[in-house]
């Protein structure tokens, strides 16, 4: 009996996700959502749509150290700023690349959304990869 309860706090202290979070059913939706906790500063919120793996997840805390260097100033422009997109390219049933800007920097930027095992993830090794020039 012991080990059941040991078990039953093993599980839930591996779901990273709040009480009552759901994920958006499409990629554009979920893509939206990421893109406004990163707009907000809300990381924790932003890394429950990071693809799970080693390389996203470490790609992902290199950004959100290097976003909590920025000045004050920016970070708000940021949060007061709306999301534009621009194209969404449905590559596959379970792929898409959605181009979006922000109002305060314009500046076009891709996101990979990867549906698995029925949701829909950020691959942002290749948002990283592809359109975050970030140095260390």
């Amino acid at each position: 009996m012991r080990y059941l309860g040991i078990a039953i706090l093993l599980l839930a202290a591996c779901n990273n996700e709040p009480a009552g979070f759901e994920k958006p059913a499409d990629g554009l939706d979920a893509a939206r959502e990421f893109i406004r906790a990163e707009l907000d500063g809300d990381y924790a919120r932003g890394e429950l749509f990071i693809l799970r793996d080693d390389e996203d997840l470490r790609l992902y805390q290199r950004y959100v150290d290097y976003m909590k260097k920025r000045p004050a100033k920016q970070l708000q422009e940021l949060r007061a700023s709306s999301i534009l997109v621009n194209k969404v390219e449905e590559l596959s049933d379970s792929l898409q690349i959605i181009n979006y800007s922000n109002s305060y920097s314009k500046r076009p930027m891709d996101v990979k959304m990867v549906k698995k095992d029925g949701e829909w993830w950020v691959d942002f090794s290749y948002t990283f990869s592809g359109n975050l020039p970030i140095t260390e």
